[in-house]
């Protein structure tokens, strides 16, 4: 079979999506066969559904050989993949392999529509057999191209950014927020923190996935299930672009920020955390990412330690060099305090942690709702975060990863979408980011989360920061002239959109009831923080946390309801 990119590109350009599945498929019907004995195990390429066999030969001899090469498959749809790989790659100089951009062929033929994931992988193995034999014969000083089949996001920057935000146009899209409750009263609420609300798009999205095209995601080649594929691989870039993350296959679904902290600790951690070792952490943090370094650290002899903080709630950074040391494999420490609102300085705690050969780990539940974040100028190794915190669903979180980090990241859950090759006696795992996407999907959330970022992106997160700021810049400046009222954490320019207090002999518990006869949702408790507020010398605080459809009004509200309070509730001796 002798066709051509450009004869392929010509067809593809004629045809609709159906006519394209059937040229693809005649493709791998006139793609020579593999004769049995030449279905060798040795030139398997693992991770797709069907099997793949690829062999290569040196056709001249030289510093850059020409390099002719063989594939075959048990699908036809697959075999018609191959016929496009082959008529790029095929009769090219080793040094030419290395430099075409694989990428644009598939971007330009407009085939992710026809490619689940499961297949990406297998099609990702036969790229990288491809380059591999291709490197082996290049000149040392032959280009190598960045990326072969992802698509490579580079840093971007908002096309617009916008100075402010209409937050009462925006509390329009939050059904949730304009319902008139059983006493006559609308919601101020002010628990963004723990889970924000919804705008309408997002819902609209959840329902239109539900009512129109649900199926399981990589699972089908019928038109449902290639339409939920082509949504979650489109919600992945969204996401990586987000964050400015270098490719989409940085991203993988999880279910929550929780979980995800789990599998770093343990999927990293176990195999590179050793007796004698030490894991760096904060005070402030909360028990998501608390507990699992506290347990790493027992299960494998590790000594965990702690930066120490300044009386206001900030981080010593003056005093880092007492407690990261080479000793120390790995820094934990969140982008934002769920309780103090303190913003740490990521990008030099990751510099700092890199100068001794440590893994820096960031717990942007918080964070990344509320100010723009930046994975690769920040120079992050995992960048964790959860859905439901940036107006997204719940049962949805982020992991990001340095492809290095990912790479090296053993699975903890194993099964489905996560596999490469299962033997009787031992399993190969799929490559990033399905190797963390083990079983069904959050396909919904996920999908959801997408259109969430699309619509934080339209107003800008500049433009949220701003105004949750200046809220907050209200807030305190009010709060302060309550009597007997203490706010913690630092002033405001070094905290995001979150508030926490106490009153004098009020329990925050009681404030809390107080405040919601009032319509005011609040926060109580110690807010999954227990040793930050051990060291604070409180059981609990009142939270308040802000969002972009929290207006003025609240922030009176708030204040009114606390007043309220206080003469309400009896004081105690």
């Amino acid at each position: 079979m002798h066709i051509t990119t450009e004869e392929i590109f010509e067809e593809f350009e004629e045809l609709d999506p159906r006519d394209q599945s059937q040229f693809l498929l005649e493709l791998g019907y006139d793609l020579p066969r593999f004769p049995p004995e030449e279905q060798r195990e040795c030139d398997l390429i693992h991770g797709c559904q069907s099997q793949v066999w690829l062999t290569a030969r040196a056709v001249e001899d030289g510093s850059d050989p020409v390099i002719e090469f063989r594939a075959d498959s048990d699908a036809e749809i697959v075999r018609g993949l191959i016929a496009i790989l082959l008529a790029s790659y095929s009769g090219h100089t080793a040094s030419e392999i290395l430099r075409l951009p694989i990428n644009d062929v598939f971007t330009r033929l407009r085939l992710k529509q026809y490619i689940s994931p499961q297949r990406h992988n297998g099609l990702q193995g036969m790229v990288d057999r491809i380059r591999e034999i291709a490197r082996r014969h290049a000149p040392c000083t032959a280009y190598t191209e960045q990326s072969p089949v992802q698509v490579v996001l580079r840093q971007q920057s908002p096309a617009q950014t916008v100075a402010s935000i209409d937050p009462q146009e925006i509390r329009r899209q939050f059904p949730v927020l304009n319902q008139v409750l059983e006493d006559g009263l609308t919601p101020v609420y002010l628990d963004s923190g723990a889970s924000a609300q919804k705008p309408q798009v997002v819902i609209d999205k959840e329902r239109e996935v539900e009512e129109q095209y649900f199926a399981n995601a990589y699972r089908g080649r019928y038109r449902f299930g290639a339409r939920i594929d082509e949504e979650l691989e489109t919600a992945r870039q969204k996401i990586a672009t987000f964050i400015s993350a270098e490719s989409p296959q940085q991203i993988a679904f999880t279910s929550g920020t929780t979980a995800t902290l789990n599998a770093v600790a343990f999927g990293w951690g176990t195999h590179h955390v050793g007796a004698g070792d030490e894991i760096l952490i904060t005070e402030m943090e909360h028990h998501a990412n608390f507990v699992p370094w506290q347990q790493l650290a027992i299960q494998r002899q590790a000594t965990l330690r702690f930066i120490p903080m300044t009386d206001d709630g900030q981080l010593d950074i003056s005093r880092l060099d007492e407690v990261l040391t080479t000793k120390t494999k790995l820094l934990a420490v969140c982008g934002m305090s769920n309780v103090l609102g303190t913003v740490n300085p990521i990008k030099e705690l990751a510099a700092r942690a890199h100068e001794v050969g440590a893994v820096i780990v960031v717990d942007a539940a918080q964070s990344v709702p509320h100010q723009v974040t930046n994975v690769v100028a920040d120079d992050v190794d995992f960048l964790i975060f959860s859905g439901h915190k940036l107006y997204g669903p719940t049962g949805v979180g982020i992991l990001y990863g340095k492809a290095d980090r990912l790479n090296e990241t053993q699975p903890i859950l194993f099964g489905g979408h996560m596999i490469d090759r299962v033997y009787k006696d031992h399993s190969t795992w799929a490559a990033p980011p399905a190797r963390f996407e083990a079983g069904t999907l959050p396909i919904v959330q996920a999908i959801g989360l997408g259109t969430a970022v699309d619509w934080i992106s339209g107003l800008s997160v500049e433009a949220i920061h701003n105004h949750e700021q200046r809220l907050l810049r209200s807030a305190t400046e009010q709060l302060q002239q309550i009597p007997g009222l203490t706010i913690f954490g630092p002033s405001v320019d070094h905290k995001g959109a979150i508030i926490s207090f106490r009153i004098d002999d009020v329990h925050p518990e009681d404030l809390a009831i107080m405040l919601d006869r009032r319509a005011v949702l609040t926060r109580h408790g110690h807010h999954c923080a227990m040793p930050l507020h051990d060291l604070l010398g409180v059981s609990a605080t009142t939270r308040a946390s802000f969002a972009a459809y929290n207006t003025d009004d609240d922030v009176t509200a708030l204040v009114s309801a606390i007043e309220y309070a206080r003469d309400e509730l009896p004081r105690r001796p």
